[in-house]
């Protein structure tokens, strides 16, 4: 995989007051669960939330989606389905979403600095980003018709 360029902080600041951000964000099922990771750092620190990103400039957004896993999970993932574009306009940053729903490929699972913990759901835990959670109940609508 190709590797970006991260903007630096003051920029990447500035940005974000003024401009939304084009984000992934990936369901990844595994049979009947999908994972979660528990942020350790703001925003939504405390929350499960899904493995996710910024796309930047000149990635295409399948590419997005698989590198956030990777880089989240340190899993390869097969991106199944496209299911739809959310928003999220908050305080602190206004994000545009691409989600998509993945299965593992292969990997071992294991947590990057953002998050504490990496777990498998069968159930929307109670304490997730409210918006993550309603692309998870729109992702097990379509696994339920057998997308």
């Amino acid at each position: 995989m190709r590797n970006f360029a991260f903007a630096p902080q003051k920029i990447y600041d500035e940005f974000t007051r003024y401009f939304p951000l084009a984000t992934v964000d990936v369901i990844v099922f595994d049979k009947n669960s999908f994972i979660l990771t528990k942020r350790a750092i703001p925003p939504y620190k405390g929350l499960w939330h899904l493995p996710g990103g910024i796309i930047r400039k000149g990635e295409r957004l399948e590419s997005a989606a698989k590198r956030a896993v990777k880089k989240e999970l340190n899993i390869d993932v097969t991106l199944k389905k496209f299911i739809g574009v959310y928003e999220n306009p908050v305080r602190t940053r206004h994000d545009i979403t691409h989600c998509f729903i993945a299965t593992t490929h292969q990997g071992n699972i294991t947590n990057d600095f953002q998050s504490s913990s990496v777990r498998f759901f069968k159930k929307i835990p109670a304490s997730t980003i409210p918006y993550h959670k309603i692309m998870i109940r729109n992702a097990l609508a379509l696994m339920k018709t057998k997308m």
